[in-house]
């Protein structure tokens, strides 16, 4: 009798703290709302987007890379203007030569430089394409099974009332209040970060299987 006493209160008190634990999670669970409407704060996307920020860096560092080679052939120039003007007489044919010559390097310099800054212009719009093509993949999916009618872009970050132009940004802003269970920015950006594939029709470019792919909500943005 006193063994099925004290097998009884032990299933009592395991139960209990099963029942405890479940609460537990689902009071830490991120907060969800079923709604028609979403949001997706895109400049926060972008800038926590793991490979977008690769491609970026990439693209910095070609820049500089650029910009140093440029500043050397400059500096060059430079150099050899001030031997024309301490070694040649100034009027004469050679340094009316030497001076012809420096101007026309200095027109290439300039035109190449013009040249590098729409090429890399153009590879950093195209990065900013690709990307935002792959996001729309997401959002198209995730909106499809999730039965979003509608996604629209904000900008979640604070105002800043020092700064007048966050100021009159805040108050352009479409969205004035969200639950946090309609912002999908944490779901879309776990999707990209972690490359799942989508099923044809989704992405351009895209395919693969989307079985593995469960709808959900990480854990929310800091």
């Amino acid at each position: 009798m006193t063994k099925s006493i004290s097998a009884g209160c032990c299933a009592l008190v395991l139960s209990a703290f099963f029942v405890a634990s479940a609460s537990a999670q689902q009071a830490q669970a991120p907060a969800t709302v079923a709604s028609p409407v979403a949001i997706l704060d895109l400049p926060y996307l972008f800038r926590n987007h793991m490979r977008f920020k690769q491609m970026d860096e990439v693209l910095k560092q070609e820049i500089t890379t650029a910009e140093q080679q440029f500043m050397g052939e400059q500096k060059q120039l430079k150099d050899r203007a001030q031997q024309v003007v301490s070694e040649l007489k100034p009027g004469s044919p050679e340094f009316k030569a030497a001076e012809e010559e420096l101007a026309k390097k200095d027109a290439d310099i300039s035109l190449r430089v013009n040249i590098m800054r729409k090429n890399f212009a153009e590879k950093k719009a195209k990065n900013y394409f690709e990307v935002y093509q792959e996001v729309m993949g997401y959002v198209n999916y995730h909106a499809t099974q999730s039965g979003v009618l509608l996604v629209l872009n904000f900008n979640g970050d604070p105002i800043d009332g020092t700064n007048p132009q966050s100021v009159i940004q805040g108050l352009n802003s479409t969205v004035l209040y969200k639950h946090p269970g309609v912002d999908i920015t944490p779901v879309i950006l776990d999707m990209c970060n972690r490359g799942v594939q989508l099923p044809p029709g989704f992405a351009p470019g895209t395919a693969g299987t989307a079985n593995n792919v469960v709808p959900g909500v990480p854990p929310q943005r800091q």
